[in-house]
């Protein structure tokens, strides 16, 4: 061992250490150094970014190396943690005791190191100020890196150094051959012998006092103190701590030492109290395990239930407390928390259930979408799966933040709206294509209705009007082809009503025009338009006046009013043409007594 200068305080002392870790570990690796007194115990505090991860081993090593260099002579033992910057506890930590230079024997190195979760402390000037409890429920926690908790570092000092071995001369009546397996052979011997003298001498208690007993009782009495009204869960592992380093140091007393029976006395009652504050350790560690598990959410199902089971296992390890333990008031403080944190992991895994569900039939509803978008013809197919695409949508919306389907169903939301919508735009089209045909349908029935009644112009506007809704129908639907169908008929139907509406006041025409030829103060003519043929019958009285007055103007040899006669009837004549070309019908008179007098075709 070099010469040390032996540091008076803990800024020296953390000078010292902080000098040694930066020669000894890599310079891209900082680690800064707090240094405290706590219960005749010396606490160093290594905390490290959480961009970098250093050798644990290496930086306890470092660290106690310096401390037995610099001879500390405060205190006696030594423990170091090991946390990141920011986070409240520590997710390593080591132990060990400060050789003095006096004692000749070998200072076994004691490593503690939890399993399911660090220890911690307090330091003034740290982060961990207000961390005081095992568990915890933050998401904060060791940090990410392939073995977040390193393995104890194993060490073995001895000051002893192998003596020189002494041969002795060969007995002059043999050879050095024939001597030569006798002095090997009484050399090992010798060597063993040695060793294990020095072995025997060197353990706990064999030599001298016992100092061994005294400080394994004054650590039990000190573990007591600290179980008799424990207000955190540090104090109940710190006790355990002590009492378990009490037990070690009495079983290292070997059985050929006197002190034997007394240590073994001691060492009974010792594993006694050990024993009742296992469960309060084992519960207090299995609740750090379940606060970590729980940590950073959302959490898959396998892993809530695995939570829930760490949790009920804490609850159950507290209610196996005798009811007159010290420890019960700290456990029953405890239990109300596990049981609230118990409820809340319920809760939990019951919300992650009902999510992966509902995810689950939102992809089953889309799957079906598509199986029936690919089949889908008519309004109500394109109805059943816009529907149903609708049911994905919702499911999907229905799950909440903080589970670990809620990102997945995000996605899903993005992919699946797209398609929603092409599949709503193709329903909002077949349903216009409906509408479309059935009104032309009903329009048609309306076109048939009024030719039946001879209403050609309320036909003719219904036929339009059919023929009109079935051609705005969209090609790609389901009507487009029954549609096309009656287009045609629909169309010729119209062509038809145009026809007979044509005809239809051509015959009005015409009948008022022979109303005004054939009506006056004597009614002149009778008419009929039968099959497009006008007929005219001229009426008794108008021929027998007709008569009477070509008699009478004969007789008077009245020449003008005989021209007048003849002038009157053939202008009536030119009128019934007239009327003939204008309606394109042909015009057939007869006389009083139904006789054909005269006949006209229109163009002729």
């Amino acid at each position: 061992m070099k010469t040390a200068t032996r540091p008076n305080n803990l800024e020296t002392l953390e000078h010292l250490l902080q000098e040694g870790l930066q020669s000894n570990l890599s310079p891209l690796v900082p680690v800064q150094i707090q240094c405290r007194l706590k219960d005749e115990m010396l606490v160093v505090l290594a905390q490290h970014p959480a961009a970098v991860l250093p050798d644990s081993q290496q930086v306890f090593s470092s660290i106690e190396q310096t401390i037995q260099e610099q001879e500390w002579s405060q205190s006696e033992s030594v423990k170091i943690y090991l946390r990141v910057e920011g986070h409240k506890q520590p997710y390593s930590f080591y132990s060990f005791k400060i050789e003095r230079p006096v004692k000749s024997t070998a200072t076994a190195t004691t490593v503690e190191q939890t399993q399911d979760g660090p220890d911690q402390t307090d330091f003034p000037d740290a982060d961990a100020t207000n961390s005081d409890e095992v568990e915890t429920e933050s998401s904060q926690g060791p940090p990410a890196s392939p073995h977040p908790w390193d393995q104890p570092i194993q060490q073995e000092n001895s000051l002893l150094e192998e003596p020189p071995i002494e041969t002795p001369a060969p007995a002059k009546a043999k050879s050095k051959q024939d001597m030569l397996p006798l002095v090997v052979t009484g050399a090992g011997l010798s060597l063993f012998i040695f060793l294990t003298s020095l072995f025997v001498l060197s353990r706990p208690c064999v030599v001298g006092g016992c100092q061994a007993i005294a400080q394994a009782q004054d650590l039990s009495e000190r573990s007591q103190q600290r179980l008799q009204k424990p207000l955190s869960g540090i104090e109940v592992l710190e006790a355990q701590e002590q009492l378990m380093e009490a037990i070690r140091m009495l079983e290292s007393i070997p059985f050929w030492s006197r002190y034997h029976d007394k240590a073994q006395e001691q060492l009974k009652a010792y594993q006694a109290q050990a024993k009742g504050v296992e469960e309060m350790v084992t519960a207090l560690k299995t609740a750090a395990k379940a606060a970590n598990r729980s940590g950073n959410p959302p959490h898959p199902v396998a892993r809530w239930i695995e939570i829930q089971g760490l949790w009920r296992e804490a609850i159950a390890r507290l209610e196996e407390l005798p009811t007159n333990s010290t420890l019960q008031p700290l456990a029953q403080q405890k239990l109300k928390d596990y049981k609230a944190n118990l409820a809340a992991a319920n809760q939990r895994l019951v919300k992650e259930r009902e999510s992966q569900q509902r995810l689950q039939e939102a992809k089953d509803a889309a799957l079906i979408a598509e199986a029936r978008q690919g089949v889908a013809q008519s309004l109500e197919h394109w109805q059943l799966v816009y529907a149903t695409w609708q049911m994905a949508m919702k499911r999907l919306k229905q799950i909440p933040q903080g589970t670990t389907a809620y990102e997945e169903a995000q996605q899903l939301l993005t992919v699946y709206l797209p398609k929603m919508g092409s599949t709503r735009d193709k329903k909002t089209q077949e349903q216009f294509a409906a509408n479309a045909y059935n009104q032309g349908l009903q329009l048609a029935q309306l076109a048939k209705n009024a030719q039946f009644d001879n209403q050609w112009s309320v036909a003719l506007v219904n036929w339009r009007n059919a023929v009109t809704n079935l051609n705005q129908i969209p090609k790609n639907t389901f009507y487009y082809g029954k549609a096309q169908s009656l287009v045609q008929s629909y169309s010729n139907a119209l062509t038809q009503a145009k026809g007979r509406l044509q005809l239809a006041v051509k015959v009005q025409q015409t009948r008022s025009d022979l109303k005004q030829t054939c009506m006056g103060k004597v009614e002149v003519c009778n008419f009929a338009i039968i099959n497009n043929i006008i007929k005219v019958r001229l009426t008794p009285t108008y021929t027998k006046l007709v008569k009477q007055t070509a008699i009478a103007a004969k007789t008077r040899g009245d020449s003008n009013a005989q021209a007048g006669i003849v002038n009157h009837i053939l202008t009536l004549g030119q009128a019934l043409e007239a009327i003939s070309d204008n309606a394109h019908m042909r015009l057939e008179v007869y006389d009083a007594d139904s006789t054909l007098i005269q006949t006209h075709v229109p163009g002729n």
